[in-house]
């Protein structure tokens, strides 16, 4: 079995991998959340861009709040 140590991958690499950061419009860096959820006996997760994770509690605390379904994902364009 590998184990990985998250504390110390950290420090040595800072940086996520570049499919987990991205810059919005103006350039500002934001870099991808996981947050998870309980329902019917199992745990799940969404994926979201924050720009830290001060801002990452902001919007879960927004979706807590605000969080509405839009409806099912057939394809991307």
């Amino acid at each position: 079995m590998n184990v990985i140590r998250f504390p110390q991958v950290r420090q040595s690499d800072p940086d996520p991998a570049p499919e987990f950061r991205t810059s919005d419009r103006d350039g500002r860096a934001m870099f991808r959340f996981l947050a998870d959820y309980e329902i019917d006996g199992g745990t799940f997760g969404i994926s979201f861009w924050a720009y830290d994770l001060e801002d990452a509690e902001r919007r879960v605390a927004s979706m807590h709040a605000n969080l509405s379904l839009q409806g099912q994902i057939f394809c991307r364009m």
